[in-house]
């Protein structure tokens, strides 16, 4: 089926960390709730038996393991955020380009292998870095990883859960609840923002 159109852009670390945000609070913040009051009944019954019986260790199990739980479920988000952030300020420039049929969705990634990094060598006993004038270095000048590297997703409509989501000048489309693919507006022209939009809102995926 014919291309509609396509879009190119790229994505900074806040942003994809802003879009991370919302996919959170749309995907998991009802059910963080539902656990954190559930939870909150559980320490309330606890300290009810530590008051009316101060050797029931059954109280104090209970309203441990039930305040621990309330703890890790606030606190793992904001821990998967930090790596998210650190993982993503280590990477290379990438570069998107988006495909619209009217049937898919089309992701290309584009990779920038030429940022300055350690040569390492791979072994069965771990990671090492590479000696200059070794045999290891000479395969590598041999065989130079490409400058760039183009990685690319299809996504039938028929057979992915899409949602589309605008908000602080960024296009967000949530893919089968597990990924996101950031569109920051700068990166787009008027024309090329409306174009989105409208595709989304005919789709009744908005």
């Amino acid at each position: 089926m014919a291309k509609l159109f396509s879009i190119t852009f790229d994505a900074k670390t806040e942003e994809i960390t802003e879009a991370y945000t919302a996919f959170q609070n749309k995907y998991t913040l009802r059910k963080k709730i539902i656990y954190t009051v559930v939870y909150l009944i559980v320490v309330v019954l606890g300290i009810d038996l530590i008051i009316k019986n101060p050797t029931n260790l059954a109280g104090f199990i209970a309203t441990g393991l039930a305040l621990g739980i309330l703890l890790f479920n606030w606190i793992k988000p904001v821990m998967i955020k930090k790596k998210l952030t650190k993982t993503l300020s280590e990477l290379g420039d990438e570069t998107y380009v988006m495909s619209f049929y009217d049937d898919k969705l089309t992701v290309e990634t584009i990779i920038d292998n030429t940022a300055e990094t350690e040569t390492v060598a791979i072994t069965s006993h771990g990671v090492f870095t590479v000696e200059e004038g070794s045999e290891a270095e000479k395969e590598l000048m041999e065989n130079p990883p490409k400058e760039e590297e183009i990685q690319k997703s299809v996504y039938k409509l028929s057979e992915t859960e899409v949602l589309f989501m605008e908000k602080n000048n960024i296009f967000m489309v949530f893919l089968n609840r597990a990924f996101i693919q950031t569109i920051p507006m700068r990166c787009l022209s008027d024309e090329e923002q409306q174009q989105v939009r409208n595709y989304f809102s005919e789709k009744g995926l908005d």
